[in-house]
């Protein structure tokens, strides 16, 4: 992957301070409750829930095992799903002198990604960081570190890591950098944006990165208008943005046709096409306008199949950042 001069820093997430989910903690609703909480899911795999729950085991690892257990039955709350679910088995896990918690999940753990899988990871921290000689909790997939979509190690996961807003569900802060492409001045060739962020990983990278497109590139802190220009016309709505089998659906408004005379309609699709291969979950796009298929963009670009990344229409080693083209 190409690697430019130009790096931005964007925060895109402002996150609240986390209440305590230890023991002796205040309750959920406020009342004075000194037990435990078991969390998983809510039905729509959507937000991070919870009920009560006064273990048996008073030792360590028999707590372990028995909130593992707990997590892998189904709540006793209709609205809640559990958050391991039946065709993934915790093999060993490991408590070091230091309160770390390894768990080593198997395979099939590795078929969750996006919103659920971080709802999940939430939902196993937030239950088993609870037990006071737990202080941090790491997973592995197959004997190897759990990774993000972008094929960093998680590492290792704390209670407050996992942070609830004022809407009650459950956010989680990653880093990543979205490599973005926009207009060179001229309008006929990209050029790469890295911008370095801060997110909220339940909303998915493929909408965060197309959203940043809408925005355009000067709502980014230092690019310089004189050598890059936005892409996605004005008025553009992204109504769905969903991947499966490593192809990424996007749909937009009808605004989207309206190509931005600055630019060519290569330059339109492939901004769009290009940042989203970036991403490793996605192969090809495919787009669609309020839900339908169009077949031709701007008269001249066949608009009906799946695009795969063009990176001849990218120029190479640019900065955006200062000077003139």
């Amino acid at each position: 992957m190409k690697k430019s001069a130009f790096h931005i820093i964007l925060v895109l997430s402002v996150f609240l301070a986390a209440p305590c989910f230890l023991t002796s903690c205040q309750g959920k609703n406020g009342e004075d409750y000194d037990g435990y909480y078991i969390f998983g899911l809510d039905a729509n795999e959507t937000k991070v829930l919870f009920e009560k729950y006064s273990p048996v085991s008073e030792e360590t690892y028999g707590l372990v095992k028995e909130l593992l257990e707990k997590m892998s039955n189904e709540p006793e709350d209709i609205y809640m799903k559990k958050a391991i679910p039946d065709d993934v088995t915790i093999d060993n896990y490991i408590l070091s002198g230091e309160g770390g918690l390894s768990l080593y999940f198997n395979s099939s753990y590795g078929n969750y990604t996006g919103v659920p899988e971080i709802l999940r990871r939430a939902a196993i921290v937030k239950t088993l960081c609870q037990i006071p000689e737990v202080e941090d909790v790491q997973f592995y997939v197959s004997g190897q570190p759990l990774t993000t979509s972008n094929m960093e190690a998680v590492g290792i996961m704390r209670a407050d890591d996992f942070i609830d807003n004022t809407g009650g569900e459950t956010s989680y802060k990653q880093n990543t950098t979205l490599n973005m492409y926009f207009s060179d001045y001229r309008g006929t060739s990209l050029v790469e944006v890295p911008v370095e962020i801060t997110y909220d990983a339940t909303i998915p990278l493929e909408q965060l990165a197309v959203e940043q497109l809408m925005k355009g590139p000067y709502s980014i802190e230092g690019v310089n208008k004189k050598n890059v220009l936005p892409t996605i016309p004005d008025g553009t709505r992204l109504n769905k943005v969903t991947v499966r089998e490593n192809t990424c659906y996007v749909d937009f408004s009808s605004e989207f046709l309206n190509k931005r005379k600055q630019v060519t309609a290569d330059v339109a699709i492939y901004s769009v096409v290009n940042t989203l291969v970036e991403l490793p979950t996605v192969n090809k796009v495919q787009f669609s306008i309020d839900g339908g298929q169009v077949l031709e963009y701007s008269s001249s670009v066949n608009f009906g199949e799946p695009f795969e990344r063009n990176l001849d229409i990218v120029l190479p080693n640019v900065s955006v950042s200062s000077g003139t083209p």
